[in-house]
């Protein structure tokens, strides 16, 4: 049986006009077989996303106004869209449902629950997997003893996490690519890369390998043998254990995601039975590498439903056996990917055994960010960052993604990611943006990330806490909002203002009776003016050295150690 697949069959042109929603709670119910306009009419609105079941793509302003769609499977999705400036965006729930006039609907039957891959396939991962020696495969990563960061297991040197979200990266890019694309995203400052094992698509990538046998969890497409040239030798698995060993060799760690929503949310390829499988054979076959991947369960939808909770436990699961030989979670890192704009806090207890870290998804819009890291933050001892934050497109967009991650951190995340929709797919696709290295790398925020992880790593990362009680008298809210974060031993603290506004301090925050204050740009990692002065009261106004609009590049941050 298949499940929840739109198609958009009709952009009719008219008259941009301002959008509006449906009824019924947002949700468009329509019947399978059967085409139904959305009520949608932009303006404004230059990006309309909507989920096939296989993922969500894009088309340009210049060819919609008005949408149809009609249902083909039973089930629930959405469509969505955005404006440039992410200030303008809609979603729409739509529930396809069976017309019973004309097709009859049984319900699928699971198979029985599996605790492996096929047994033939499995005798090739045995072969495959026969010359890793017995050792330490633990994460290189753990959980700080304050609850809110990642620390280095044997050192305790805090993880600076800013990851690069390439989530295509094992199906649309060649050896000679990835080598291009992971240089320079070491050379930007990134420390990770996000992307999907086998990624959106079920297509082949471009040595003509697929990662399954027809879209079957229990028979992954193996084979023995790695030579790139010899026939029948390299497969998927090869290929993207070629990208881990690359980001091992740049110190890089890899956010891997075993699956993604349109297996387990719609097509039900991947379900609670054989899940537990999967989870296994991925942890086996890329075992020796395991200290240096974060394992991360979900991919872009919520586990809002027992179905999709078991899904993901049983998944976690097969890769702690896959790893250790038993449900044993210390040995891995590991966390969830949820949909925009949620929080895994949401869903997962603090106590919740494979979840070692708390992500949001922002989302793609601005106003969206708003309370959820902080919510987040205070309601479960964990760290918790923002994995999907706002996107930029063809360069634009920078100072708004810039203040979103600068946003992230500062309301408590101990990291960020970072994406753009010109890189995540990989590929040059004229319905989302264009892609090309080395130049997509070199639009947009990317070239300054390396200088908030600079401003980050100045100070004892593991000491940071956000702490508003700094800013005195602050009425700021919204997309003005001004942040703080001070260390807990009082040695140092940092004020983010978006647009340039200035703030009172309360000094009895910071430590010493000499103050050192400097203004931090956070567009190009410049230190401009700085000075010291002796504390005469515990009030201080400090104004920054440019003021602006929002999203003007009036962005600063005041340290003060």
């Amino acid at each position: 049986m298949r499940y929840v697949t739109l198609l958009v069959i009709s952009l009719l042109a008219s008259n941009a006009m301002a959008f509006a929603n449906t009824n019924d709670a947002d949700t468009l119910i329509v019947k399978t077989g059967e085409c139904k306009a959305t009520g949608i009419n932009v303006e404004g609105i230059d990006a309309l996303n909507w989920n096939t079941g296989n993922q969500d793509v894009a088309l340009p302003e210049a060819v919609f106004a008005s949408v149809k769609i009609c249902g083909i499977g039973e089930g629930v999705t959405y469509i969505s869209g955005s404006s440039m400036n992410g200030e303008k965006q809609f979603k729409i729930i739509v529930k396809v449902v069976p017309d019973h006039t004309k097709e009859k609907i049984t319900k699928p039957v699971l198979p029985e629950f599996q605790s492996s891959i096929n047994s033939d396939v499995d005798e090739i991962l045995k072969k495959i997997v026969a010359d890793q020696t017995d050792g330490e495969f633990k994460s290189r990563l753990k959980v700080s003893e304050n609850k809110r960061f990642l620390v280095e297991e044997v050192t305790g040197k805090p993880f600076l996490f800013i990851s690069q979200t390439l989530w295509s990266m094992t199906r649309r890019l060649s050896r000679e690519e990835i080598l291009m694309v992971l240089d320079i995203c070491k050379d930007q400052g990134f420390t990770a890369v996000q992307l999907l094992a086998h990624s959106h698509y079920m297509g082949p990538n471009g040595y003509g390998n697929f990662p399954f046998e027809n879209e079957n969890f229990l028979r992954p497409a193996l084979s023995i043998g790695s030579g790139l040239n010899v026939p029948g030798e390299y497969d998927w698995w090869d290929h993207l254990e070629f990208i881990i060993q690359e980001c091992i060799k740049r110190e890089m760690y890899v956010c891997l995601l075993p699956t993604w929503r349109e297996q387990w949310n719609q097509k039900k390829n991947l379900h609670k039975n054989n899940s537990y499988a999967y989870g296994k054979f991925i942890g086996q076959r890329y075992l020796p590498y395991n200290p240096w991947i974060i394992w991360v369960m979900g991919g872009d939808e919520a586990p809002n439903t027992p179905e999709k909770m078991a899904i993901h436990r049983e998944l976690a699961n097969g890769i702690a056996n896959g790893i250790s030989g038993k449900e044993d979670y210390t040995k891995v890192m590991m966390t969830y990917h949820t949909h925009g704009p949620t929080s895994t806090s949401d869903f997962f207890l603090e106590d919740e055994p494979f979840m070692d870290f708390n992500t949001i998804q922002s989302g793609h819009g601005l106003e969206n960010l708003e309370g959820m890291i902080e919510k987040a933050y205070q309601s479960q001892q964990k760290p918790v960052m923002d994995f999907e934050p706002f996107y930029t497109k063809n360069g634009l967009n920078t100072n708004e993604a810039r203040t979103i991650i600068y946003w992230g951190v500062f309301s408590g995340g101990f990291g960020t990611s970072y994406g753009s929709w010109n890189l995540w797919h990989c590929g040059d696709r004229n319905d989302l943006a264009p892609f090309s290295i080395p130049e997509a790398f070199y639009e947009g925020f990317g070239t300054q990330i390396g200088f908030l992880g600079k401003l980050l790593s100045s100070f004892s990362m593991v000491d940071r806490v956000p702490n508003q009680k700094l800013l005195m008298n602050n009425q700021t809210s919204g997309l003005d909002r001004i942040l703080a974060c001070t260390a807990t031993d009082k040695s140092f603290a940092m004020v983010y203002s978006p647009n340039g506004e200035p703030f009172t301090v309360d000094l009895s925050l910071v430590g010493g009776k000499k103050i050192h204050w400097q203004w931090f740009k956070p567009s190009n990692g410049e230190i401009h003016n700085s000075g010291d002065f002796r504390r005469k009261s515990n009030q201080h106004l400090f104004t920054p050295p440019t003021r602006g609009d929002r999203f003007t590049g009036n962005d600063w941050a005041l340290v003060i150690n």
